[in-house]
């Protein structure tokens, strides 16, 4: 059977039994301390040497790149606590697939495990994952409804429209079941607060931080930006949706841990942003990406330790492509950032 996803929020559908659920008004957060860096033009090729081949090639140059860093510890902090009981989503069959439908007012990826429910949370592989804000899923909805019994571990992070600024966005995470004799999820723990804008208007980060029995506090970046191709993220390879997952948009998370890095690149295309735009008007609709791979914008997102600073960088490769000025609104803000 076809497998379709319909995102339907009750904020931007108008539909759904429940009333929306108001979301608090936006609170100011410090915007990330930029440190200037130049944008570095590639040298022309050395006499004699071959011109690049296949479909990253663009010329015998490579792109600009330009890049920003950011400090990780001026970022706004949200906690993990309790479940937040408003929270919560259902899946509709439909003729010819499903429906999914968020009770809170946002765009939202969620995943839900193949076996085991929150309280075996562990290294489950992924049964399926879904947006709101498009037909965006992949994987096998298993039976559920009268008849059906069990619970399976879901996540599911997504973001408001309403309070989306240029500046910050309000972000939610919840972490619960997905009961399968209701076809329903419910949170076993919530995360609320408000991401600041790395790249304003384009990407935004907020530091989730969350305390286990003995009071040890760990910490988490996790990265909201518009829907990427070829997502590349350095992950434990038995549960690689812990690091990115990519839909109607992008979510990329990295431990925060001392001495460690992470990384992750994705390719950026214009339909890409001309979906983020609608998702901000609060009108999603079909998405249909017709762009090569050369014609894409490769952004990157590293976070390092360095000594006792925790330092994070963004940077650009503009493609050399006729539609390179669909990028101009994001490399002007990267640009006036990183000043």
């Amino acid at each position: 059977m076809k497998l379709w996803w319909v995102g339907l929020m009750a904020a931007v559908a108008g539909c759904g039994a429940r009333a929306p659920i108001a979301m608090r008004a936006p609170q100011p957060s410090p915007a990330p301390v930029a440190i200037p860096a130049a944008v570095v033009t590639e040298p022309p090729a050395e006499p004699g040497a071959s011109a690049r081949e296949g479909s990253l090639a663009v010329g015998e140059v490579r792109p600009a790149t330009q890049t920003l860093r950011f400090d990780v510890d001026a970022l706004p902090v949200a906690t993990w606590g309790n479940a937040w009981p408003a929270a919560g989503f259902t899946l509709h069959r439909l003729a010819d697939g499903w429906a999914l439908r968020v009770r809170t007012t946002i765009f939202a990826e969620v995943i839900v495990t193949a076996s085991g429910s929150s309280g075996e949370k562990g290294t489950s592989p992924v049964g399926f994952s879904a947006f709101t804000g498009g037909s965006f899923g992949e994987g096998a909805v298993p039976a559920c409804g009268p008849g059906s019994s069990g619970r399976r571990l879901a996540v599911w992070n997504g973001f408001a429209p309403a309070g989306w600024t240029d500046d910050g966005i309000d972000v939610e995470m919840e972490e619960g079941d997905y009961d399968l004799a209701t076809c329903s999820g419910s949170p076993v723990r919530s995360l609320r607060g408000r991401a600041s804008a790395v790249v304003p208007g384009y990407v935004y980060a907020v530091r989730a931080r969350e305390e286990d029995d003995d009071d040890n506090v760990s910490e988490s970046l996790v990265v909201f930006l518009p829907r990427g191709v070829l997502v590349s993220a350095g992950a434990d390879p038995n549960v690689p949706l812990e690091a990115s997952n990519t839909g109607a948009f992008t979510r990329l998370t990295f431990p925060l841990v001392q001495g460690t890095a992470g990384s992750a690149s994705l390719r950026l295309s214009p339909a890409a942003l001309a979906l983020w735009a609608r998702l901000r008007q609060m009108r999603p609709a079909g998405f249909t990406d017709s762009s090569t791979v050369a014609e894409d914008l490769l952004l990157a997102v590293d976070v390092a330790w360095q000594g006792t600073t925790r330092v994070g960088s963004v940077s650009l490769a503009v493609p050399k492509a006729k539609n390179r000025r669909a990028y101009a609104g994001l490399l002007a803000a990267a640009t006036k950032r990183a000043q």
